[in-house]
């Protein structure tokens, strides 16, 4: 994604290359390798500006993509991308997905890659970024900026489209994976190869993210295959974040 990719620059300059602040191996160049599809079914749970769609032109040839988006100002930029990858049917919904349908407070903020149902923590004591926020009044005016977006949940759009599987459901929704996840029936949970999660650990928003409360959702059909992009807070020596995948277990004997 190019915001995730401008940051990991700044933080290169910053640091160096000591592997102690972050560690990055390709997630979908993980599983390229591991499923070996050329035409792949891909679901992209909070596609921003269309930074994962792009990478998953990289490693793979074709296929479907079905991407989420409740950010209308992100429309124009969605639509060109759409219209640049012919290899790829692409379809832009511009709503969010959750636990149910319904409409819901959406919260913005002027780094729009980090806007979410969660509110950002003012008073958070990791982020980096967040005393020099609290300095600049102005900027402080242009986070937790509400709005309504609509909601469905990713079942209720399998069954309306007829759609029977997903190779890779990738989810990076700033804290609203669980809810994302619990909007899956358990017979379209099943049919998932694999799922990509963005699972952020420290205090950023006022709703911190769980791997048991994830694990407790999908644990019944997948297994853990990898960290593919760690995060570390060079003050705190904490982990910040970290990018996940999850395998179906029907498809480990495919990979082995």
């Amino acid at each position: 994604m190019r915001e995730r990719e401008r940051e990991r620059e700044r933080d290169r300059r910053r640091w160096g290359n000591r592997k102690e602040y972050f560690y990055d191996f390709n997630r979908y160049k993980v599983l390229k390798k591991i499923f070996k599809k050329k035409k792949i079914i891909f679901f992209d749970v909070g596609a921003n500006s269309g930074q994962t769609i792009i990478e998953v032109n990289k490693y793979f040839e074709r296929g479907t993509i079905h991407a989420f988006e409740p950010q209308l100002e992100k429309k124009e930029e969605l639509i060109s991308i759409k219209r640049k990858l012919k290899n790829f049917k692409i379809f832009l919904n511009f709503c969010a997905l959750g636990e149910k349908k319904t409409k819901k407070i959406f919260f913005k903020n002027i780094k729009d890659n980090l806007s979410s149902f969660h509110k950002i923590n003012t008073n958070s004591k990791l982020h980096l970024g967040i005393k020099k926020l609290k300095k600049n009044n102005s900027f402080l005016k242009e986070i937790n900026i509400p709005i309504n977006v609509q909601q469905i949940t990713l079942s209720e759009y399998l069954i309306k489209k007829k759609i029977k599987k997903i190779d890779i459901l990738k989810i990076d929704t700033q804290n609203y994976e669980e809810n994302v996840l619990n909007g899956i029936k358990e017979k379209h949970l099943k049919n998932i190869s694999a799922i990509v999660l963005e699972i952020n650990f420290f205090d950023m928003y006022e709703k911190n993210a769980s791997f048991y409360l994830i694990e407790k959702i999908i644990r019944k059909h997948f297994v853990f295959w990898d960290i593919s992009y760690i995060y570390k807070n060079p003050k705190f020596f904490s982990t910040d974040y970290v990018d996940v995948i999850y395998v179906n277990q029907n498809n480990l004997k495919k990979i082995y």
